[in-house]
Formats: C-alpha cells, sequence, structure tokens
C-alpha cells in the first residue's frame, strides 16, 4: 500500500471546503478542554460536530448563544486560535466581578459541553500590509484576537518585522506570557514587550503606562508600521493621544476596542432630557429613564433586539432611527455607510426628545 495518495488540487479544495465551519447562523460546538491561562482568565477550547473544519480570519470574533438562569443571553467573544489550526476555536475570557457571562463560563463550562455560537463575524483582521513591519498593540484580554494574529504568522514562518507591546495591570495579568517568551526566543523577526503599570520588584522590563514618548522609544521607527490595536476603551484613547503628542501616524492603523464609554459613563448631553423612544413595528412608546439606552428601553418594553458585546463594538444591535435624535457612542459596531443611511447602536445610544426606531 502506499503512504501517500496523490489526487487533483482542485479535489483537494473541494474536499476541504465541504468540511470547513463558516456558517453565520447558530452551530453547536463541543467544548474539548479548558485551560487556565492567569487566576481569573480561561481559555475554552472547542471542536465542531462531524470533524468540520473552522474557517475565519485572525481578528475576527464569534457570538456566544447561552442560556443562563432561564435567560437567554448573546456575547461576542475574539477567537484567539490562529485559521491555522482549523481542528479546533478557541476564546479566551476574563471573569469580571459581576460580569454574568463571563462568571458563569468560569463556573460552569467544561470538556463534554456544548453550547451554540454564530459567526465568524467582524472586520478587524489581517487584510494585507501597508509595509513588511507590523505593530501589535494590546491592552489587557486584548491580547486575544492579536494573538490569533501572531500564532497565525509564527505557523507560516512569516519573515516580516513583527513587534508586540502588551501593556498589563502587573505580571501576573500578562496572559499567554509562557507561549509568547517561546515565540519570542524561536522567532527572531518577532520582539515582545511586556508592559505593567504596577510592576513587582523583581519585574525588570517596563514600568509605567503607555503614551507617546514611550511608544516612541520602544518603537523608532513607528512611523514606517502597519499598526494592529485592541484594548479597553480607555487604553485606546491613551494610544490615540499618545500618537498625537508625538506627532507620528502609522503607515496604516487598525483597531477593535473592548469596553465603554472613554470616561466610563454615557456622554453628558444624554442625561436630564425628557426622552420617549417609539416601536414603529409594535407601536410601543416608551419613557426613557436618565442614562436609558434604547436597549435597555426596548427590554422593558417587551421588544426583542439582538445584542451581543453590548458595548457599540459588534453592531449586532443595530437599528434604523427613523425620526429624532440620539447620543451614540459607536465604538466601531457601524460602518460610515451604516451611519448615512440612518442606522444606530440600541445599546449605546440614548434619546435626545422623541425617537421613532424601526427593527
Amino acid at each position: 500500500m502506499n503512504a501517500h495518495t496523490s489526487f487533483p488540487a482542485s479535489e483537494f479544495v473541494a474536499a476541504m471546503r465541504q468540511r470547513q465551519w463558516a456558517d453565520a447562523s447558530p452551530q453547536v460546538i463541543l467544548c474539548r478542554r479548558v485551560i487556565d491561562e492567569t487566576h481569573d482568565v480561561k481559555t475554552f477550547v472547542f471542536s465542531a460536530a462531524s470533524d468540520r473544519m473552522f474557517c475565519f480570519n485572525a481578528g475576527q470574533y464569534v457570538l456566544l448563544r447561552l442560556s443562563i438562569d432561564g435567560i437567554e443571553v448573546t456575547r461576542a467573544y475574539s477567537v484567539s486560535s490562529p485559521p491555522t489550526r482549523p481542528l479546533d476555536l478557541q476564546i479566551t475570557v476574563k471573569r469580571r466581578p459581576g460580569g454574568l457571562v463571563s462568571n458563569w463560563l468560569h463556573d460552569n463550562l467544561g470538556s463534554g459541553d456544548e453550547i451554540r455560537i454564530e459567526g465568524p463575524l467582524g472586520s478587524f483582521k489581517l487584510d494585507g500590509f501597508a509595509s513588511e513591519k507590523l505593530l501589535f498593540l494590546a491592552g489587557g484580554s486584548g491580547i486575544t484576537p492579536l494573538m490569533s494574529m501572531l500564532r497565525m504568522l509564527t505557523d507560516r514562518a512569516s519573515d516580516l518585522d513583527l513587534r508586540l507591546i502588551y501593556s498589563v495591570r502587573s505580571p501576573r495579568d500578562i496572559i499567554f506570557r509562557s507561549e509568547l517568551d517561546a515565540l519570542a526566543a524561536r522567532f527572531p523577526n518577532l520582539r515582545v514587550t511586556f508592559l505593567c503599570s504596577k510592576g513587582a520588584r523583581s519585574w525588570t522590563e517596563p514600568s509605567g503606562r503607555i503614551n507617546g514618548p514611550m511608544l516612541l522609544r520602544l518603537v523608532p521607527d513607528l512611523a514606517n508600521r502597519t499598526v494592529y490595536t485592541c484594548g479597553p476603551e480607555p487604553y485606546m484613547t491613551a494610544l490615540r493621544d499618545g500618537f498625537d503628542e508625538v506627532g507620528v501616524e502609522p503607515l496604516a492603523y487598525y483597531e477593535e476596542s473592548f469596553g465603554g464609554y472613554p470616561s466610563g459613563v454615557a456622554p453628558d448631553n444624554a442625561f436630564g432630557i425628557s426622552s420617549f423612544v417609539h416601536f414603529a413595528k409594535s407601536g410601543l412608546e416608551h419613557r426613557c429613564a436618565p442614562g436609558e439606552t434604547l436597549l435597555d428601553a426596548a427590554r422593558k418594553c417587551g421588544v426583542y433586539v439582538p445584542t451581543a458585546c453590548q458595548q457599540g463594538v459588534c453592531g449586532t444591535c443595530r437599528i434604523a432611527k427613523l425620526s429624532g435624535e440620539v447620543a451614540m457612542c459607536d465604538l466601531g459596531g457601524l460602518t460610515s455607510e451604516e451611519k448615512s443611511a440612518g442606522y444606530i447602536l440600541a445599546c449605546c445610544s440614548r434619546a435626545q426628545g422623541t425617537v421613532s426606531v424601526d427593527l
């Protein structure tokens, strides 16, 4: 018997496509393993039914559809595994105080359990480079989509000049530290810098919060790099301010933000206004409490609005604004074309006066 059987490349591609999983409709997947990454971060490893392969772009996310205490909830999580390893899909979840889904996943989801997901989704992905030098800037759990990118590039033995600067609160909060150290040791074209805002006594790497001068000191050729960055909104704001501070513009800049409003609260003009929302399809009208989002208003009226991240990032709760004004803090969930067409995000929009919307 021959050890290898050859057949036309076109047949091979067709066979692989039949096994790929790339349908955006809900799919049932199986949890195979749970990995403790840090004291409050776990990675969940999933496989698809019938040995089908996952097909996605590095940087994209999936929606988890869960039933928690009888309530259907949906959350968006970036894929942390690379598309070069298509037999499993991994998400890496940080436990957040009071977080409904993150705590449920940490406490309940284990090997052998099934969940439903949708995806892949998202436009944050490696999609061509403006230069042969890439800079990845991560804050906290924002490392997850960037880890998918780095794993893919190193799996392919890319010869691009790769830099990662990963900002965390303390050394114990560094996710994937041992793997990142190993990748940097194995690939001379990859340099990894950990930046802790609270370094321990034994900490020898840079300490402090990210800013423009620090960026320029760590990456002198900043202007010659394509930048991919992800993190909570305060971190992202510090990055944008840092680029402005030193007057440097990278060749290309792509970002994904985790978290709510830059200041931690809604815009000032979102409060103190007598506001109403009219749901055109159902005919229901609701008087909004101060600071109440359209998503909260819909829930109180019993109007279903699909939602996932609830932070203005994923775009799942997109609805059409027929009339009126809203205060909206979109963190990338809408394209400029969608905004021009009158779409808004229910999760981060607050009525300013009377607003009519259509689902």
